[in-house]
């Protein structure tokens, strides 16, 4: 008996593997699909040009995903596996291009920025398929479709719980700090697209408000304080009129915009005749 249902567990493992490798895919499609137009072009989107720029490509990437989710649940044998393969191997290339700055990954959830924990998890979910395509999934059936609905049920939950604790830190903050922002110091970096749209925004700005801002360019996310290693690129930091911190920093092209619009400007000097 025990040896009957230990086989029958090894032959659902591939199934199940596969299935749960769907349903952060599921997830992650539709938080892109069900955003707006007008909010998609808010995002950290990376790609900033051709025809996967926001807001079209959000939707578009976002149809992928659920796709892809799709044949995974439904496809017979290793073509399950297949797909989530080519998949996550995809998104592992894309979370190491991109470490540093923010993805919109699951839309408009405010998650850190892609580090070293985003390229191995999916690193490791290619590996997962892998080892699925090698030993053959069976067919689909109720195994898949309730073990990838607990996946998308875990991983919603995480994404939503990341989300409201990251709004909750930003009310915090911007609560917090009643002090005079004189300056800011902004960080950014050359392989940036998010990076790039936030200095065209700038460069349409007051010519007093933009002489306030002071941009470091780094390498990499290894390259920022301490204090901003985990907001990745683009990223600020209020200064006072010494020059010194003020409030937390902030991150994101929202963010960043929004506190180079509280920078109080100083009052031109007036000359009198005489």
């Amino acid at each position: 008996m025990r040896v009957t249902l230990g086989r029958s567990l090894r032959d659902r493992l591939p199934d199940l593997a596969v299935a749960a490798l769907a349903g952060p895919l599921a997830v992650s499609g539709v938080a892109k699909a069900v955003t707006r137009a007008e909010e998609a072009e808010e995002l950290d989107w990376p790609i900033t040009s051709g025809p996967l720029a926001a807001p079209r490509g959000v939707h578009l990437v976002g149809a992928a995903e659920l796709a892809a989710a799709a044949v995974t649940l439904v496809a017979p044998g290793r073509l399950a596996a297949l797909v989530p393969l080519g998949g996550y191997a995809a998104l592992t290339v894309a979370a190491h291009r991109l470490k540093g700055t923010k993805c919109a990954c699951f839309g408009a959830a405010r998650l850190t920025a892609v580090g070293r924990t985003h390229v191995a998890a999916n690193a490791a979910a290619s590996l997962v398929a892998a080892a699925a395509l090698a030993a053959s999934p069976q067919r689909a059936g109720r195994t898949r479709a309730v073990t990838a609905a607990l996946s998308a049920a875990v991983t919603y939950g995480t994404v939503r719980a990341l989300d409201r604790r990251a709004e909750r830190d930003s009310t915090a903050r911007a609560a917090a700090c009643e002090e005079r922002v004189s300056a800011v110091r902004l960080y950014v970096s050359d392989d940036c697209p998010a990076c790039r749209s936030l200095k065209h925004l700038l460069r349409f700005m007051e010519p007093a408000r933009r002489s306030t801002v002071t941009t470091t360019v780094v390498k990499g996310e290894d390259e920022l304080p301490p204090a901003l290693a985990d907001l990745g690129v683009p990223c600020a930091q209020g200064l006072d009129a010494r020059g010194e911190p003020v409030c937390g920093p902030v991150s994101g092209i929202g963010g960043v915009k929004a506190l180079i619009d509280g920078v109080t400007l100083s009052a031109p000097a007036v000359h009198r005749a005489g």
